[in-house]
């Protein structure tokens, strides 16, 4: 059974014909219809827990794992060399 993308593309195909019968703004107006609904299915639960700080902070952990199970280097270059206090407490 084909889902609604597939039913637009069997329309298209039998444009000509659906347009002589007369059922092209249905089509249309189904069509989008479809737009709309699968739009709102698949991007309110987005849009609702974008709102929540802990899904942010999952995101980045997400991308960013290989560098968070690596212990983040990155501190390291960007705190620059570590002076060694154990040498100077021995002058």
């Amino acid at each position: 059974m084909p889902t609604g993308w597939g039913m637009l593309m069997i329309a298209q195909a039998l444009k000509p014909w659906i347009r002589r019968g007369g059922f092209w703004g249905s089509v249309r107006t189904l069509a989008r219809g479809y737009e709309i609904i699968m739009g709102l299915l698949l991007f309110t639960p987005i849009a609702f827990l974008a709102w929540f700080p802990f899904v942010s902070e999952f995101q980045t952990r997400m991308l960013f794992n290989q560098a968070f199970s690596r212990g983040l280097q990155i501190s390291r270059i960007l705190g620059g060399p570590k002076k060694d206090r154990s040498s100077s407490n021995k002058e």
